[in-house]
């Protein structure tokens, strides 16, 4: 859950994945990342932004019918650089951004600022990559780079390793097909941490099963507006795979859409990564979470693992770390410990990307019309302060 306040302080007046009074107050532009809740605080107020949000094509999409009060407002940015119009007074006068995939969700991207000084400041935004996808990024190869706002929802090193997202999806897939093949009266019904979150898993799951997901209707409300969920969801009955329920009270063995169902059909399937801590390479990510009863947890991450974010700290050398994601005071202390620990002083080479997987959604390309079917894969390279972490040999008091 992001904790970021918004602010670049290197580039007054901008506000990026946030926008409550304090943003609209202070800021004349805006970015968005993607289109998660905790990421568009503000974003419902029935009046428009006093000025342009920036974001990814996928996202504008969603903005447009979501919050129409926002459509005068929102300009739409392509994978690349663009000039960014900055009010006249402002400082900087001029600034350029570099939008780069995330590989979070359907539209997620990461923004490589650069002001007129030539400083250059990267906000992640939520993000998993790759090494693979890493490397394909050239604004990122021999960057100078003096600022990074990192995701650091699991940078603790409790958190130092998950399975990739395609080990996770085929042990998901594998524990789908073999119970709905079991019997057909069989179903699955995914216990999901979050109401959202789990987009690339609907994609995928429905693309390689050829079945839909049935999710409930305020969601498939919510969903109607990514074309890339088009085929992979609906609120329809008829599926026999569910992700439907949301309550964290619910009996997920029990649907609502099929009260009828003995419970003895259901299995149950909790994909998560917080409750994976102390995970090494090689452990089993799929666990029976109840003896003799049908319900798993398989460890499933669209964030970094810790082990990941140490790579990308050590490949990008920042001057300074600043959290996006701080869950409690304390956490900062021993996040900029670790900061510290991963670049220090006397370590100024950029280093090799380890070789951790060689598959994430970034490098998955989704046609972006609303009404189309939206599988076309690419396989190409192609609580409210920001917490600073800035790095020994350019401390600061």
């Amino acid at each position: 859950m992001s904790t970021f306040n918004g602010f670049i302080s290197e580039i007054p007046g901008i506000s990026v994945d946030r926008f409550i009074e304090t943003n609209r107050i202070k800021s004349t532009v805006f970015f968005l990342s993607h289109c998660h809740t905790d990421h568009m605080q503000g974003l419902q107020d029935p009046e428009p932004l006093p000025g342009p949000i920036y974001t990814s094509s996928i996202s504008a999409v969603f903005l447009k019918h979501r919050y129409p009060q926002l459509a005068d407002c929102i300009r739409t940015l392509d994978l690349g650089t663009t000039p960014i119009d900055m009010p006249t007074g402002s400082n900087p006068t001029h600034l350029t951004v570099t939008t780069l995939p995330a590989g979070h969700c359907p539209g997620s991207v990461m923004f490589l600022f650069e002001t007129e000084h030539d400083r250059k400041i990267l906000y992640t935004g939520d993000f998993r990559l790759s090494p693979k996808d890493l490397r394909s990024l050239l604004p990122l190869q021999s960057i100078t780079l003096h600022v990074l706002y990192l995701d650091t929802t699991f940078f603790n090193r409790t958190y130092t390793y998950f399975p990739s997202q395609s080990e996770s999806l085929a042990k998901i897939v594998q524990l789908t097909k073999e119970w709905l093949d079991r019997d057909p009266r069989n179903v699955i019904s995914f216990r999901l941490p979050a109401l959202y979150g789990s987009e690339f898993l609907f994609i995928e799951l429905a693309r390689q099963l050829q079945q839909r997901i049935h999710v409930n209707d305020q969601e498939a409300q919510q969903y109607r507006y990514l074309a890339s969920l088009d085929d992979a969801i609906s609120s329809a009955g008829g599926s026999r795979i569910h992700a439907c329920l949301r309550t964290s009270n619910a009996n997920y063995r029990k649907l609502p859409c099929q009260p009828e169902l003995d419970t003895k059909f259901v299995r149950v399937l909790r994909p998560s990564a917080l409750r994976w801590r102390n995970l090494k390479q090689g452990e089993s990510y799929c666990w029976r979470l109840r003896k003799n009863e049908e319900e798993f947890g398989i460890c499933y991450s669209n964030h970094a693992s810790c082990g990941e974010l140490e790579d990308f700290l050590r490949y990008l050398r920042p001057e300074e770390v600043r959290f996006n994601v701080v869950p409690k005071e304390e956490a900062a202390v021993e996040m900029t410990k670790l900061v510290e620990e991963i670049c220090p002083r006397e370590a100024d080479d950029r280093e090799e990307l380890v070789e951790r997987e060689e598959f994430s959604f970034a490098g998955i390309q989704y046609r972006k019309c609303p009404k189309q079917s939206s599988h076309a894969f690419s396989d190409e390279d192609s609580e409210e302060e920001t917490v600073i972490c800035q790095l020994p040999k350019r401390a600061r008091s």
